[in-house]
């Protein structure tokens, strides 16, 4: 096994993500399991995973005592806390008051770094601080209990009074999120209805006015992944600064590279793709720069180790999930691509390179597709059987609207370049306009949206996962042996 980091982080993940879905009492016999496998397995090529498996459960262990368990028995007391407004809030059902996630940086008088969710609390916007009384309990055992879990929450607070309004935080990340609805604004005002919330989610991850309609449009078409902020749209931004190694100023362009994708990354309020890609990105950046080759898998193993050790519930997040299935669908596609060129070239036949060529963008979007089938399934979320179709149409359409995007926010913000705003805007709308159309034609086709058993098709899933497996085994050929 070649990629022994990528496959390690892979399986630390996964025992993460286990050891937050079963019992407590069910990991310590996983555990014992795990380690005897590891023994006595032959195969090196298992024990990798194995191990990393086995590292994922000790420190998922070690995490919830030494982390949660503290913040955990605060659960039924009654506390005045120093609260901070986090960037998440919304508006709440009662008037003047919002909901959302706190930050709690002193309880009864000391010193405190504690995250909860309250559904109800006075306020305006993010960054605020106030002083208040709060309810502290458990959270409702319910599927957004680990999403929250994965983003450092584990209590609920219930506001009780008491408040008494403090001077706003000064932290970067709520100057960020200012800047960002700035130019939120911006792209609302020089783009038609519709269009400019769809904009503002693909460019600055804000969902604020995307309307529900449009929302639904992409979800059933199966490329619900452009309207969030992901490693595609990072990868895509950071690549306008890519010109080759032969580049005169090539090693300073790396570290502009570098900095323009932390700013993103910031900006964007480091949602969990955007940070695995950026932790990749920032690999990749550190080979090019000592010149040195840098695997997909490889990265995306460090990074999920990284993001596992920052919080071992990080696993949970439905995010972090698909971000990192695709990839592996990706990884899979590229290796199958690779296999076929070495089939063509060695065929020296014109019309089957030709055909290889045609079939890449395909296979991508295939297995992609089907790596993130069973996250879609356990989560109970519908699937798109045009998925495939409509990826293939609309993914290259992003990055000429993020680009046309920058160029409109670089043109509002020099007076005399008005002109240029207006054309700017005006081929972003027909852009995004066309993209739509072809985005609402996919979701009105039969079967765009299906609803899966979940059981039965997660059974079904794993029985053909294993068969492939075993196949490839035996005959020593196939994709997973590529990725190997």
């Amino acid at each position: 096994m070649k990629r022994k980091l990528g496959w390690f982080g892979l399986g630390f993940a996964g025992a993460e993500l286990a050891a937050a879905n079963l019992p407590p009492l069910v990991c310590v016999p996983a555990a014992a399991f795990l380690a005897l496998l590891a023994f006595w397995n032959r195969r090196r090529d298992a024990r990798t995973p194995l191990l990393g498996a086995l590292c994922g459960l000790a420190w998922f262990a070690l995490f919830t005592l030494i982390f949660v368990q503290p913040c955990r028995a605060l659960a039924g007391q009654t506390v005045t806390c120093t609260a901070v407004v986090e960037t998440d809030a919304e508006a709440s059902y009662s008037d003047s008051h919002l909901r959302g996630t706190l930050r709690l940086t002193e309880i009864n008088g000391k010193p405190a770094r504690l995250r909860v969710q309250c559904p109800s609390f006075p306020g305006e916007s993010a960054g605020e601080r106030f002083e208040a009384s709060f309810a502290l309990s458990s959270l409702p055992d319910n599927r957004y209990r680990l999403s929250r879990n994965s983003r450092g929450v584990y209590l609920q607070a219930e506001y009780l009074g008491s408040y008494r309004g403090l001077a706003a935080s000064k932290a970067p990340r709520f100057a960020l999120f200012r800047l960002r609805q700035r130019w939120s604004a911006v792209l609302r005002r020089w783009l038609p209805k519709r269009l400019d919330g769809m904009e503002a989610a693909m460019l600055l991850a804000d969902k604020s006015y995307l309307e529900d309609a449009v929302q639904q449009a992409f979800r059933a078409a199966g490329v619900s992944h452009l309207l969030a902020v992901s490693g595609l749209h990072l990868a895509l931004l950071c690549g306008l600064l890519g010109f080759g190694r032969r580049w005169r100023f090539y090693k300073p362009l790396i570290l502009l590279r570098g900095a323009a994708a932390l700013f993103y990354l910031l900006l964007t309020g480091a949602p969990v793709s955007v940070l695995r890609a950026g932790l990749v990105l920032a690999v990749a950046l550190a080979g090019d720069f000592f010149l040195q080759p840098v695997d997909l898998l490889t990265s995306t193993g460090f990074a999920a180790v990284l993001m596992g050790l920052q919080n071992a519930y990080a696993p949970c997040d439905i995010g972090f999930q698909l971000s990192f299935c695709a990839v592996l669908g990706v990884q899979a596609a590229a290796a199958l691509t690779e296999a076929e060129r070495r089939a063509a070239a060695q065929g020296k036949s014109a019309a089957l390179r030709l055909v290889c060529r045609l079939a890449e963008p395909v296979q991508v979007a295939a297995l992609a597709s089907l790596a993130t089938l069973p996250v879609l399934v356990a989560h109970g979320m519908s699937t798109s059987l045009v998925g495939i179709v409509c990826n293939v149409l609309v993914v290259w359409m992003l990055q000429p609207a993020l680009q046309m995007g920058i160029l409109l926010l670089i043109f509002s913000a020099v007076p005399f370049l008005l002109p240029l705003v207006n054309l700017t805007g005006l081929a972003l709308s027909l852009w995004l306009k066309a993209m739509l159309g072809i985005v609402e034609r996919c979701a009105a086709l039969p079967f765009a949206s299906v609803y899966l058993p979940q059981r039965y098709t997660l059974f079904v899933l794993a029985v053909l996962g294993a068969l492939a497996l075993y196949y490839d085994t035996a005959k020593g050929c196939g994709c997973i042996r590529l990725l190997r």
